[in-house]
This record gives structure tokens, C-alpha cells and sequence, in this order.
């Protein structure tokens, strides 16, 4: 795979932030050795890093440690994604449950919940919630369809059959089935139901330059910003890493891929594993305070919508999914890596959400106007060949370790990842570590470890399925009644709808089994 496009589409979260981290170089020439080389500079790479200091804070000597990012700093799918900070309380439990069994079900979905007070613990004690508009409340999934309701309903009931109505996250979901209270409480028009559960969200661009800021401050994290990677040599005898950039080389002792859907750029056996996904969101102008909870919309199993609000003096409301307008054109989003172009048509729907969804929307324009800034985007999110990330050591290769294929939903898996990762590798270095308070102290979840049997049953991974199985549920929702009104379907003005996909990502094996859908995201 080749690295990240050199011009991607402004987004807001980048734009508004107005970072003096965005293209921070921390010295003229890279360092020549370091203890650790984290390769990413976006969630997983800055989160690695922050528990690598955080781990060493009390002790004598902590790890030197240089971040290396192909372009500038968060500029990836961190700086591009939803900023909810919300976990797969009990929507995904029948899937993971006949997959794995109750109890794995149960531990993937309480290391998300860990989240929420891991983030809150983390920004109380740095002092940066107010920075990162870091704030917790309740989230809804609005059903809009019968079917949606029987979906989302049924995942809750299975998750309580298996575990009883004494468990604590069975306790934190509560169901609103009269449609006019679930229309109250999520402000979506037509909404029949919901499910509500504990969330958060984040500025994400805002919360990795903060723990970046917090950890160069310092003095052991040296950041390169427009610096891409182009090889990683397997460990010497003497324990040295080589990590050939553009500008230069710079010999480790452990080295991080934090590189997401990039990650086969230097880890080869990840081609059919972890693999890039288009998706697009926008910034809707919107009055202060408005939106009174985060939450989704769902008419089925592929289509949705997610959005939140930021608090004053933003307010923008942050909008994702946009499925009604996207299944009409899955090759815009399957298998793509250009986060340099624009879905063309996506700014016109994501600006018609407003008036024809939300309940006592301002005005009768059918068209809100977006930011001035980044005000619509793309980024490129994951697949995973078996929907799951790929954290920890990477097999085959000594001193290396990996966080990749976050499918789309990185924000409550990571930092507990990361903190695993890092863990991980003060034990290789024979550095002293502590475990501080407000750490979570789950262990990663079975089915994100980056097993060497996993990678290697997962190399007869149907990558051309993938794109075939995506097409067709999309065009299964396509013909639906809620894709087809006026701003859903196809126009004139986006031709690019049937745009070949790239044609890096045609070949594979045999199907894999048990693949969830690529499209399902909140």
C-alpha cells in the first residue's frame, strides 16, 4: 500500500483547532537512536507515547522516544472522524457472542465502557477537559424503521437473556419505546424508539495535540511532522532497529506502527488484513446549546446517521454516516484510500439534514450552511479482515509492535490498547515502570491480539468479497423507501459514483468467515 495522499481535504476538527503542533518538527535533523520510534502521529502513535511517559513518570529513567508522521500532525483518520466517544454498549453483543462466546462478548464490550472513565480520569488529571471539549451524557440509537427496532431490541434482550438485569452494563442501557417520548428525547423527527446508553464525546484533534503538548514539555518525545517512513529493518544483533525515512534514518531499540489503514506500507502481511475504507462527515452551523444529546439514527443495518454538538463558542454540530446518500454509491467508499477528493453531492445532504430530520431545527431553509472551514470531508477508516484491530507485538518481527484497523471505531478502544502496548514494551527495554491510578486494569480483549495465527489464517482473506459484499448490502438498502427521496438519490453532479475503486485492492483467496459488515460504524 502507498503512503497517505500529500493534499487531503480540510477538515474541521484540523482547521478550527488551529494547532502550532499541526507541522511541529521538534529539531532540524533526526534524532540518530532512540529507545522507541512510534510511527503515527495520530491517536494510537500519541497515546502510545503519553502511557510510555505516564508508566515512567515516578522512576528514574524514561524512555527517548521520536514520532515519526508521513504528514502533519492528527492529520490522518483522527483528525477526520465523528468525536463520539461512544462504546458498542449492546449493539454488537449477538454478533460477539455467537462469534465468541458470552463472556468474550461481555469483556469487549466492558473494555469500551472503560473508556469514559479512563478519558475522564486522563483529562481530570492533565487539566484538559475544557481544552478538548471533553464532556459525558447519555447516547441514543433512534430506531427509524421497525426493522431497525426489532434490531436494535433484540441485541439488548439477547445481551440480557446471557447476563441477567444485575449487570452493570445490562443496568446502563434503558429502553424508550413510546415513539413520542423517543422523539423528545433524541430530537429526531419520525424516530419510533430508542435505546440509550452511557457516552462521551471529544475533540480528538484537540485531545491528541494536548497529550502530545503534556508529554514534549517533558523533554523525553521528539515529534516529525511531514516525515513519511519507507522502511523498517528487522532487528540487528546488536538490538538496533533501522527506520529509513525520507529525510534520514533513526536507529531504535522498539518500534510502534500506529499506522491505522497504512499499515501494510511497512508490514507487508497486513495487506488483506487491515484495509482502507472512505467515509465522510460535515460541520453544520447550528445554535448554541441545541442538540441535547449525542446519538444515531438507524433504518437498517447498513444505513445511518451520527452526530453531536460542540459546546460554545463552536457549536458546530458534527455529522456523519449519510448511508441514505452513500449506498447509492459504495464505490466512492469501499476499498478507497483518496482522502484528497470530496464525495461529490455528500456537502448538499449532510446540509439537508437539519430541516428535514431534526425536530424545531431553526428556519425553514432546506439547506443549513455548513462551516466556512473543513466544513465537509473524507478520511480513510479501516476494515479489518475479521472486524477487529490488530494491537500488540508484531509477530515475526522482534522489537516491533502494532495498533491497526480500528474499524471506524477507534475513539473507545484505543487508549486502553495503547496503554496495553505500552506496558509491553518497557518490559522489553528493562525500564521501570509503575501502573498508575485511573488506569483501567482490563487486559486487551482475546480477539484484538495480533496472534501470528490469526495473521496467518486471515491471509486467505477475499479482498474482492469484501468489495462484492459491501456493494450488496448497500444496494439492498438502496431500493428501501427511506433512500429515495429527493436529497438521497442519485443526481447529475455526482458522477463519480461509479468510479472504478483502486485497483491495489482486487486480489485474494477464499472467503473468510464471519466478516461484519463493513458498513456498520455506530
Amino acid at each position: 500500500m502507498v503512503l497517505p495522499r500529500a493534499n487531503p481535504t480540510k477538515s474541521y476538527w484540523i482547521e478550527a483547532a488551529d494547532s502550532p503542533l499541526r507541522h511541529l518538527r521538534s529539531t532540524e535533523k533526526l534524532p540518530e537512536t532512540a529507545d522507541v520510534v512510534i510511527i503515527g502521529g495520530g491517536y494510537s502513535g500519541a497515546t502510545t507515547a503519553y502511557w510510555l511517559d505516564k508508566y515512567t513518570r515516578s522512576h528514574g529513567t524514561q524512555p527517548s522516544m521520536v514520532i515519526l508522521e508521513a504528514r502533519d500532525i492528527c492529520g490522518g483518520a483522527t483528525g477526520r472522524n465523528g468525536g463520539q466517544l461512544r462504546p458498542h454498549a449492546y449493539s454488537r453483543y449477538p454478533i460477539w457472542a455467537e462469534r465468541f462466546g458470552a463472556a468474550t462478548a461481555m469483556d469487549l464490550i466492558r473494555h469500551e465502557m472503560a473508556h469514559l472513565p479512563a478519558f475522564e480520569q486522563l483529562a481530570a488529571e492533565e487539566g484538559i477537559a475544557e481544552e478538548i471539549c471533553l464532556r459525558f451524557g447519555e447516547t441514543f440509537d433512534a430506531a427509524m424503521t421497525e426493522e431497525a427496532w426489532t434490531r436494535l431490541k433484540g441485541a439488548l434482550e439477547a445481551m440480557r437473556r446471557d447476563h441477567g438485569d444485575d449487570n452493570e452494563v445490562v443496568q446502563a442501557c434503558r429502553v424508550i419505546a413510546d415513539a413520542a417520548e423517543a422523539q423528545d428525547f433524541s430530537q429526531m423527527k419520525g424516530a419510533l424508539a430508542a435505546i440509550v446508553h452511557p457516552a462521551g464525546q471529544v475533540w480528538p484533534y484537540k485531545f491528541v495535540h494536548a497529550i502530545l503538548r503534556i508529554v514534549l514539555a517533558r523533554g523525553n518525545l521528539n515529534v516529525q511532522a511531514d516525515t513519511p517512513v519507507v522502511q523498517v529493518a528487522e532487528r540487528d544483533a546488536d538490538g538496533w532497529i533501522q527506520v529509513r525515512t525520507e529525510r534520514g534514518d533513526v536507529r531504535a531499540r522498539a518500534v510502534v506502527h500506529a499506522t491505522n489503514a497504512w499499515a501494510s506500507h511497512l508490514l507487508p502481511e497486513f495487506a488483506k488484513l487491515v484495509l482502507p475504507e472512505k467515509s465522510t462527515l460535515a460541520a453544520v452551523r447550528a445554535p448554541a446549546g441545541f442538540v441535547k444529546h449525542t446519538g444515531a439514527q438507524h433504518w437498517d443495518a447498513t444505513v445511518n446517521n451520527y452526530h453531536l454538538q460542540l459546546p460554545a463558542p463552536y457549536n458546530a454540530v458534527i455529522l456523519g454516516g449519510g448511508r441514505q446518500y452513500l449506498v447509492h454509491r459504495p464505490s466512492d467508499c469501499v476499498l478507497r484510500d483518496d482522502d484528497d477528493q470530496l464525495i461529490p453531492g455528500a456537502d448538499e445532504f449532510f446540509g439537508s439534514w437539519p430541516s428535514s430530520d431534526v425536530l424545531g431545527w431553526p428556519g425553514s431553509a432546506t439547506q443549513t450552511p455548513l462551516e466556512s472551514q473543513g466544513g465537509c470531508w473524507v478520511g480513510v477508516e479501516t476494515t479489518s479482515a475479521d472486524g477487529f484491530p490488530f494491537v500488540g507485538a508484531a509477530p515475526s518481527h522482534a522489537g516491533q509492535w502494532v495498533a491497526a484497523g480500528f474499524a471506524g471505531h477507534g475513539m473507545p478502544r484505543i487508549l486502553l490498547s495503547t496503554s496495553s502496548i505500552a506496558l509491553s514494551i518497557l518490559d522489553s527495554l528493562g525500564l521501570d515502570h509503575s501502573q498508575p491510578s485511573g488506569v483501567a486494569q482490563l487486559p486487551l480483549p482475546k480477539p484484538f491480539v495480533a496472534t501470528q495465527e490469526r495473521i496467518d489464517r486471515l491471509q486467505s482473506t477475499d479482498v474482492e468479497g469484501i468489495r462484492t459484499r459491501f456493494t450488496s448490502s448497500c444496494q439492498q438498502s438502496s431500493v428501501k423507501p427511506f433512500c429515495n427521496d429527493d436529497r438521497s438519490r442519485p443526481s447529475r453532479k455526482q458522477s463519480s459514483a461509479m468510479t472504478s475503486c483502486n485497483e491495489s485492492w482486487v486480489k485474494g483467496g477464499p472467503t473468510v468467515p464471519h466478516v461484519e459488515s463493513i458498513s456498520l460504524r455506530v
